[in-house]
């Protein structure tokens, strides 16, 4: 019996073999992409070159930063220190300390610039602890006699100095130190025969220079004491406070437009420096231009506002112009920040007799003549007071 046929009328072709084979090959690679981008998205790479979704982008790892050195913080500090940075050679010297706080070199070279920031005590506070650390180290005994001499202890200040140079001969800065100490306390042949050392040991050393010029000032030797400021900027042109120095000397010898110029070029290498700005404005002041005076002192006020020298001089400004309202204020700030100059406690008890205000200016007018009995200045004020409040007839009492 035949077969018969289960299809209803003629049966249909299959598919073309190279269609079959193109769908294989497409399932195929798109199998293998996926794959791939799996893996990646988990950190396993089979190509460099395979692009991935964003979503699948896998997330970076950061790279730890590097530490930065101990001693790479501390030759930072000593270039902005050399560059006549203060505050920054501070704080990368403090870096020092915080990452090695046995490390005696970061706490002795903090502390020359802490000086000139007018931060002495905590000078002194370091150099006490470089020398605690080591105490046969001529840096850290120089460092400790340089910051006790700024804070007016002479006596322990030349001992450490003088230790200093016991240990090490030929240690210039000991010696230039001793210089400075020797001629606060007046020993005028000691210091010179002290700078002059340190001098001899090391001609290239700015410290040495300066404070040779520092004892032919107190000498009275004021030429002398510009050539050695001089060369002492030669050697180290960034430090304003040489500048400074050179200026007073200029001053002395009336060459007022030289101290005036060289003021100048040290607020071009340290504009934020209040002691530049205050020592221009004195400079302008004893040239009798007060405007410009007035002017270089509020700067100096602004730059800092608890710094009393300007204030001072300030009030030495109007109290010429017998402005002595303002003298008051700026005198009465001055000691309010610590001032203990003799011309303010005179000057203060002047100006009030001269507002009418007895009463107030009589503790100033006794505070001077307490300090400094013998003064001329602290006589005439006494005169001054008693002249116009003590031989005035009393106020008459209204009636009721």
């Amino acid at each position: 019996m035949p077969v018969v046929d289960m299809y209803i009328g003629p049966k249909r072709p299959g598919p073309p073999w190279w269609r079959t084979c193109l769908i294989t090959l497409a399932i195929l690679i798109a199998g293998a992409y996926f794959i791939i981008v799996f893996l990646a998205a988990n950190g396993i790479y089979i190509a460099s070159g395979v692009p991935l979704p964003e979503d699948f982008q896998p997330t970076a790892t950061p790279l730890p930063t590097p530490t930065e050195s101990a001693q790479s913080h501390l030759q930072k500090a000593d270039a902005y220190f050399a560059d006549g940075q203060l505050e920054a050679a501070v704080m990368e010297y403090e870096q020092v300390i915080a990452k090695e706080p046995q490390n005696d070199a970061a706490y002795a070279r903090i502390v020359k610039p802490l000086i000139l920031l007018r931060r002495v005590d905590d000078a002194a506070q370091w150099a006490r602890k470089a020398v605690q650390l080591n105490d046969q180290k001529p840096e850290n005994l120089g460092a400790l006699a340089e910051a006790l001499d700024w804070q007016g202890n002479y006596a322990e200040a030349i001992d450490y100095a003088l230790r200093a140079t016991e240990i090490d001969p030929k240690y210039a800065a000991g010696y230039a130190y001793a210089a400075e100490i020797y001629a606060d306390l007046n020993r005028q042949d000691k210091a010179l025969a002290a700078a002059q050392k340190a001098i001899q040991l090391d001609d290239n050393s700015a410290d040495a220079h300066r404070n040779l010029a520092y004892v032919y000032e107190a000498r009275g030797n004021y030429r002398a004491a510009t050539a050695e400021h001089q060369r002492a900027l030669q050697l180290a042109p960034k430090y304003a406070y040489i500048y400074i120095g050179l200026a007073r000397n200029q001053r002395i010898l009336n060459r007022t437009q030289d101290a005036v110029a060289t003021l100048q070029q040290a607020q071009k290498i340290a504009p934020k420096d209040p002691q530049v700005y205050d020592e221009l404005g004195w400079t302008y002041a004893l040239a009798g231009d007060y405007p410009r005076a007035i002017a270089q002192l509020k700067k100096a006020i602004e730059l800092e506002p608890k710094f009393e020298v300007p204030y001072g001089h300030l009030g030495h400004v109007y109290f010429v112009q017998q402005n002595w309202q303002d003298a008051v204020a700026n005198l009465e700030k001055a000691i309010q920040n610590e001032g203990t100059r003799l011309e303010y406690y005179y000057k203060l008890g002047i100006a009030y007799v001269n507002l009418n205000e007895c009463a107030k200016g009589k503790p100033w007018v006794d505070k001077a003549t307490q300090v400094n009995p013998v003064d001329a200045a602290v006589q005439g004020a006494a005169q001054w007071y008693q002249q116009h409040c003590e031989s005035a007839p009393p106020t008459p009492t209204r009636r009721r």
